[in-house]
């Protein structure tokens, strides 16, 4: 809870909700059944051979675990962007091209389409998120290395109009839980942390991330949520969607 929040507490004052903001892989979106991680690179070996790179699917997916495991082992909360994460896969191919290279934008692109065709969201939540509309200022918070992913996605539901703004890791340079992300929510959307609710599905990146920026939270409870991951608690907890509205209200009561 942040300074002012609970200062003001201290005088009964209660605080009220003006901004929720969202995660949104596994909160807003989810991965569909069919996604698959060897089709989208599927693609990006297509796309690198239009555009005259020939190189195998073994010998790309190889070069690509490797790339993502030097980037995990460094554990850091600096984002690397995805036109820099496919240079580092050719590389090890046997092709130096820049990130800003005509091929390795269109691969990287080429991956991120079947990325974004493969996410699924539930149905009910549009209409939380357009009931919420009109009552809050909505925002995503999202760690992920291609910017237009996010907006592609929510495209393709028709919700793109709910919210305000969107922030992007790739955008800022830094993931969650830093600090940075959120405050750059914060200053995008000239909003206060004392008056914003976060919503996620992770108790490390989402909870903890946003409560030490002054946020409140609300914890998307997952199947694949790590209990564990975090001793930040959540102002509430919910295991589905439409539990939303009346999570926000409770918090507002606190």
């Amino acid at each position: 809870m942040g300074k002012l929040a609970g200062e003001l507490e201290e005088y009964g004052v209660k605080m009220q909700i003006k901004n929720v903001l969202f995660d949104f892989g596994d909160t807003l979106v989810q991965a569909s059944a069919h996604y698959s991680q060897d089709a989208c690179l599927a693609r990006l070996v297509k796309s690198l051979a239009q555009n005259g790179i020939s190189v195998s699917f073994e010998d790309c997916k190889k070069a690509y675990e490797t790339t993502y495991k030097k980037i995990l082992a460094r554990n850091s909360v600096r984002e690397t962007t995805y036109d820099v994460v496919v240079s580092h896969v050719l590389a090890l191919c046997g092709f130096p091209l820049k990130p800003t290279d005509k091929a390795t934008v269109e691969a990287a692109e080429a991956f991120m389409n079947c990325w974004v065709e493969t996410r699924i969201m539930e149905e009910s939540v549009p209409s939380v998120l357009r009931t919420l509309k009109a009552r809050y200022s909505l925002g995503v918070v999202s760690n992920i290395a291609y910017a237009p992913a996010v907006s592609r996605t929510l495209d393709r539901f028709g919700v793109t109009d709910c919210f305000k703004a969107i922030i992007v890791s790739a955008d800022v340079g830094w993931r969650k839980p830093s600090p940075r992300i959120f405050r750059s929510a914060l200053r995008t959307m000239g909003i206060s942390a004392q008056e914003t609710v976060y919503v996620g599905d992770e108790l490390d990146h989402d909870v903890e991330g946003a409560g030490k920026v002054g946020m409140r939270t609300v914890l998307l409870k997952r199947t694949s949520t790590d209990m564990n991951a975090s001793s930040a608690k959540p102002d509430a907890t919910i295991q589905e969607w439409k539990q939303l509205p009346s999570a926000l209200k409770s918090i507002e009561r606190l």
